[in-house]
C-alpha cells in the first residue's frame, strides 16, 4: 500500500468543515510517511467551494451543498491530489530559491532553537 489515505476518523472533520466553512489541516497517511493537506471551505447558498493545498500541488473543487456524501467526495479529491491521480491539480507556485548562505543560516537557526528546547527540558 503506497497510496496516501485520509484516516476514517478524520472524515468527521471533513464533514464538519463542509457544514461550517473555514480552514483546516488534515493528515494523509501511508506507511512510510504522513503529509498534511491544508484546505479552506467557502460556503454559498448552493455550493461549497474548497481550495486544497498540499505544498507541491493545489486544487479547487465545487460541490453542491445538498449532497450528503460531500465529505466522501472531498476525501477522494484530496487523496487523488496527494497520490498524483488528478489532472486538474496544478503545481504550487515556485517559492523563491534560497542561496546557499540563506539555507545554512536557516538550518543553523533551527538547530539552535532545537538545542535550546532540549537544554530547557534537561534542566527541568
Amino acid at each position: 500500500m503506497n497510496s496516501y489515505l485520509i484516516p476514517i476518523a478524520k472524515q468527521d472533520l471533513l464533514h464538519q468543515m463542509l457544514q461550517a466553512g473555514g480552514a483546516a489541516v488534515c493528515p494523509l497517511l501511508r506507511p512510510e510517511q504522513t503529509i498534511l493537506a491544508k484546505f479552506e471551505v467557502e460556503l454559498t447558498d448552493v455550493n461549497a467551494v474548497i481550495s486544497v493545498d498540499l505544498g507541491w500541488h493545489t486544487g479547487e473543487l465545487t460541490l453542491k451543498r445538498s449532497d450528503p456524501a460531500n465529505h466522501l467526495h472531498l476525501r477522494e479529491f484530496i487523496q487523488d491530489i496527494a497520490n498524483g491521480r488528478i489532472e486538474s491539480a496544478e503545481p504550487a507556485p515556485p517559492s523563491e530559491p534560497f542561496d546557499r548562505k540563506q539555507q545554512i543560516q536557516l538550518l543553523l537557526a533551527q538547530s539552535e532553537a532545537l538545542l535550546s528546547s532540549a537544554q530547557k527540558i534537561l534542566a527541568a
